[in-house]
């Protein structure tokens, strides 16, 4: 749930922060679907990718690589240039999201008991929305108050706080 609350605070704020990074540098509202299209699209790939993989490596300690992964990499996009080198970064953060996401949802399923499972995913549900809810209204006061390549990195550590949540609660792989 942690991590799927992160998860949610970094994407719904990077909703916000990809507006003003367009807004900021004069590139007009047209091309902020484009660059959150890209997001969408990275998370598609990632999806994907993730769905053939056949992983050996215990879904906990996935789910804290693929948080720190997507963490950094949003991060890393407030360094950007101009929107195109933005988009190209979203497209990287998202090839983590869909990974992510599933990753928490299995995570969830292998620990609950038989009779929690449906529980269990809503609860990764409920922390995704809710990490959504605060995202968008952290990253508008952080807006108001830093620069955009700030609150990027400040998105980007809310996933990689997540992270290091996930770590400390379940064991490492051998």
């Amino acid at each position: 749930m942690v991590a799927a609350a992160g998860l949610g605070l970094a994407l719904s704020g990077a909703d916000l922060l990809v507006m003003a990074f367009a807004e900021q540098r004069s590139y007009g509202t047209e091309a902020v679907p484009w660059v959150l299209a890209a997001l969408s699209v990275g998370s598609a790939v990632g999806g994907l990718l993730n769905g053939a993989v056949d992983w050996r490596i215990p879904a906990a300690e996935r789910l804290a690589w693929l948080t720190v992964a997507l963490g950094s990499v949003l991060a890393l996009a407030g360094l950007a240039p101009g929107v195109w080198t933005l988009a190209l970064a979203m497209t990287a953060t998202g090839v983590f999201v869909a990974p992510t996401l599933t990753t928490a949802y299995l995570l969830a399923d292998e620990m609950a008991g038989d009779s929690a499972r449906t529980r269990a995913g809503a609860w990764v549900n409920a922390a995704v929305n809710a990490g959504s809810s605060g995202g968008s209204v952290v990253a508008g006061l952080a807006l108001g108050h830093l620069p955009v390549g700030l609150c990027f990195a400040l998105a980007g550590a809310a996933a990689l706080t997540s992270a290091a949540a996930v770590r400390a609660v379940t064991p490492l792989h051998p």
